[in-house]
């Protein structure tokens, strides 16, 4: 057995090996190889657009020119890179360590993109506005200037004509005009009173320009500096690199696996030969043990017989045993619930004599009257030569009859004798429920299969038990919507019937019985009987399911009553669990399939299965001689 253990073992080890082999020294998709090549190819691009962008943004601010459609599309291009990289960087197979390494550089490089982005934006927008300001002062420096000499304010055209010459000078890349200066001349200008005086606004207007001027510049240059100091060159190298060292590896792990391959398919093949040598000789080893093995089976023939028709009359006999317990412990049942079924069909019988007294009593009346009608209505105008007499005796009749109906209140005798009878009715019914119940329990049968309401049973077993429930417990039904199952009726009634007595006498003094059926899943149904008596001890758990175990005095019980319900629920195939906590109460419950299986062979069928099992057994037992016959030898 240990020796085909780690065989089993080491053939699915080098199964395994042999398949991981085999997946590693496939050869890279051709997606790998175009990625790579796309990677590195975008790359040099990226880096040479990012060049590219630096010249022609520096070029626009030395001519003092707003950003073009050049720059911003080379923006674009660099800010869309990542996206386009993205999809590439993953196809690149790799470890995980090296994708984790290959995914932090992309991220650093999209970052730096990023970033890109952010300054080239914020540049475009103050640029752009820079130079509208330059040229707002280009242009309108030279109106303002010959509007102050047409207005004779030659000083102030002067300060002007500086102001606005130092400007232009500013706004080039070399300036040689300070920004005191410029601000000295700008606020002489706005503080002369004549200027003030005759144009307020153009003045303002001009000075705004030169201002945002003088601020903007020191901004676009320092955005400058930031792009062109930005390392996206140097990450796009490392990005290069990177994902050309992990393709490498992978083309490398290739080619190591298909070397790999090739010699392990030669230690392979070398294993197999020596595995065929020692195939043969066992193969010839067990051509000897067979020749033994046959001889051995011709004894065992008669054994197996022997065997076979001893445990076929032991099961006739256990099965003969098995009905006569189930039956003594229904009548067992049925013994102790006599009393209080005489009881309640006392009770029904004693109300029913007396209804039929009251009856009576109301017939008598009802016939007195039917009597005084007969002799009102008999009275006949024939008789009387006078009509005057007729009339008055006819009268008489009719009064007798009425002071008869007003005094002995025929129509309140009426529904009292209608009340009567339906009560002798509901009576009836009640007696001829129980009898049927009675009847179903009482019932010696060998277990017949028909469909089963497991509601309505519950509703008969209660009838049953209510002499022994109704003086220490409430019963407190949940019934759900049930399908009808599969099953022997009175068997599961007697199931039912054993459940709830134990649930009744486990409460001492007055306690609560909650019965509960539902679907569990879509094949089975299932009953839960919970009380709140004294509960099952843990240490006799295990013990409760044996024959004969009990735990009420002597003579109180038989101890087969949890022993038959588990017998018979699990010959239905179901399930009995339990759960008990002392002190609080148990819940017993059964769980039954919807259509059950036929597990009830007949007796020949049963025989022929002990049969297999008892020449399964002796095979076993062959084969086992066989085997220490071999190794014998």
């Amino acid at each position: 057995m240990k020796r085909t253990a780690v065989a089993v073992v080491l053939a699915v080890a080098a199964l395994a090996m042999l398949t991981s082999l085999v997946l590693q020294s496939r050869s890279l998709p051709l997606d790998v190889h175009l990625a790579q090549n796309t990677i590195a190819t975008e790359l040099g691009r990226v880096t040479e657009d990012y060049r590219t962008l630096v010249a022609t943004l520096e070029s626009e601010w030395a001519a003092t020119q707003a950003p073009g459609e050049g720059a911003r599309a080379l923006g674009i291009r660099i800010a869309g890179s990542p996206a386009q990289l993205k999809p590439m960087i993953d196809q690149i197979p790799g470890n995980a360590g090296e994708r984790e390494r290959l995914d932090g550089i992309f991220g650093t490089f999209s970052l730096r993109v990023e970033e890109i982005g952010d300054l080239t934006e914020q540049l475009f927008e103050k640029q752009t506005a820079y130079v509208e300001n330059v040229d707002f002062v280009r242009d309108e420096g030279p109106r303002v200037i010959q509007q102050m000499r047409d207005l004779r304010l030659d000083e102030a055209a002067a300060n002007a004509f500086q102001l606005v010459v130092g400007t232009l000078d500013f706004a080039t890349p070399r300036a040689t005009v300070q920004e005191f200066e410029l601000r000295r001349l700008l606020t002489g200008l706005q503080q002369d009173e004549r200027v003030d005086a005759n144009m307020p606004r153009e003045v303002e207007r001009l000075g705004t320009a030169i201002m945002a001027i003088v601020q903007a510049k020191g901004e676009v240059e320092q955005l400058l500096q930031q792009i062109a100091d930005t390392p996206l060159p140097q990450q796009a190298s490392r990005l290069t690199f990177a994902a050309q060292n992990v393709y490498q590896g992978a083309v490398a792990s290739g080619e190591q696996a298909r070397f790999m391959l090739s010699i392990y398919s030669v230690a392979l093949l070398l294993a197999v030969g020596l595995v065929a040598f020692r195939l043969q000789s066992s193969y010839r080893q067990i051509n000897r043990a067979n020749a033994e093995l046959a001889q051995l089976n011709e004894s065992l023939e008669q054994r197996v017989a022997d065997r076979t028709d001893e445990l076929a009359g032991t099961l006739k006999e256990l099965k003969e045993s098995q009905v006569q317990l189930v039956q003594a412990e229904k009548m067992s049942s049925l013994g102790q619930l006599v009393a209080g079924i005489s009881h309640e069909i006392n009770t029904p019988l004693l109300y029913l004599a007396n209804n039929a007294v009251l009856i009576q009593e109301r017939l008598h009346v009802l016939q007195k009257f039917i009597g005084c009608c007969s002799r009102a209505f008999a009275v006949d105008a024939k008789d009387f030569k006078d009509r005057a007499e007729f009339q008055q005796r006819f009268v008489v009749a009719l009064k007798e009859v009425k002071g008869m109906l007003a005094r002995e209140d025929l129509e309140a005798s009426v529904q009292e004798a209608h009340d009567l009878t339906q009560d002798s009715i509901e009576g009836l019914e009640d007696l001829t429920e129980m009898a049927q119940s009675l009847k179903d329990f009482s019932r010696l049968d060998r277990a017949p299969v028909a469909s089963f309401d497991v509601n309505g049973g519950l509703d008969k077993t209660l009838i049953i038990a209510r002499n022994i429930i109704k003086h220490k417990a409430e019963v407190r039904k949940f019934y759900g919507e049930l399908p009808e199952i599969q099953c022997s009726p009175s068997q599961v009634n007697q199931v039912f019937l054993n459940l709830i007595t134990n649930a009744a006498q486990a409460i001492q003094d007055q306690g609560e019985i909650v019965i509960t059926t539902k679907r569990r899943g879509d094949d089975h149904v299932a009953i839960s009987i919970a009380d709140t008596g004294c509960g099952i001890p843990p240490e006799i758990m295990d013990k409760i399911r044996d024959p004969f175990f009990t735990t009420k005095e002597v003579g109180s019980g038989t101890g087969l009553g949890l022993s038959i319900v588990d017998e018979i629920i699990r010959s239905h195939d179901g399930q009995l669990e339990i759960e008990s906590e002392p002190g609080r109460g148990s819940v017993f419950t059964v769980i039954l399939p919807v259509k059950r299986t036929d597990t009830t062979s007949s007796d020949d069928e049963l025989l022929a299965d002990l049969a297999a099992l008892d020449e399964q057994d002796a095979e076993e037992r062959g084969a086992a001689e066989a085997q220490a016959l071999a190794e014998a030898v």
